[in-house]
């Protein structure tokens, strides 16, 4: 298994979040792994900092529904799925996309709102990533993506070393020692795949507020 987090942010830090996720080893499966696989689509930028935000949100809207139909739980009345623990194998396993079916509208009201051009869809994996800046005026980037792999699962990658663990929501955060650093990568459990936020720049920004920030973001998402 190839390592999943704290890989696409190297890209960051040139300013083209995705672009050098997939060479730097993110994660990517056979395709027709799981029956929640995504494959790449030439020039695919749909979701919710594009043109294609209409869709994105009837995909959303769909998507809310059919869960509010199986009575399951969300994760308040957030755009997120619901909080737990999920296995790629099961059948109907389907992976959520945050960078496809969560609305322009919500993404912005995260401070998501300025989306790079550049985005990656892959089997068992999906990182889109996004420009902002704080009160300072100082500018930071964000990646915001899902991977089919589940937290323990990627605590082995890791060592089980955890650096953060969230107030607001279960996140955590792994000890990375090649490039925890230059960012921090938050990870969230949901039954529709593990959601991450990783986020860097900022010269005034300590460690552990990266990873603060990485919370709020997805805090903002679930209610």
């Amino acid at each position: 298994m190839k390592r999943i987090g704290g890989l696409v942010l190297v890209a960051v830090c040139i300013g083209v979040l995705s672009n050098c996720a997939s060479p730097l080893g993110l994660g990517a499966r056979d395709h027709g792994d799981n029956p929640g696989d995504f494959h790449n689509v030439p020039g695919d930028n749909t979701g919710g900092g594009s043109g294609d935000s209409g869709v994105a949100d009837a995909t959303a809207t769909r998507s809310r529904e059919d869960q509010a139909s199986r009575g399951e739980p969300r994760a308040g009345d957030g755009v997120l799925p619901p909080l737990g623990e999920f296995d790629r194998h099961a059948e109907g396993f389907y992976l959520f996309d945050p960078c496809v079916e969560i609305p322009r509208n919500r993404l912005e009201e995260a401070g998501l709102s300025t989306r790079l051009e550049s985005s990656i869809r892959e089997s068992g994996y999906s990182h889109c990533g996004f420009q902002i800046e704080n009160s300072e005026g100082e500018t930071g980037f964000v990646g915001l993506g899902v991977t089919d792999v589940g937290i323990q699962e990627l605590e082995k990658q890791y060592g089980g070393q955890r650096v953060y663990q969230g107030e607001k929501l279960p996140v955590i955060a792994l000890n990375d020692p090649d490039f925890g650093r230059l960012f921090c990568t938050v990870y969230l459990e949901t039954i529709g795949g593990t959601l991450m936020i990783e986020s860097t720049g900022f010269s005034s920004t300590q460690d552990h507020d990266r990873c603060v920030i990485g919370e709020e973001i997805l805090y903002t998402l679930t209610t």
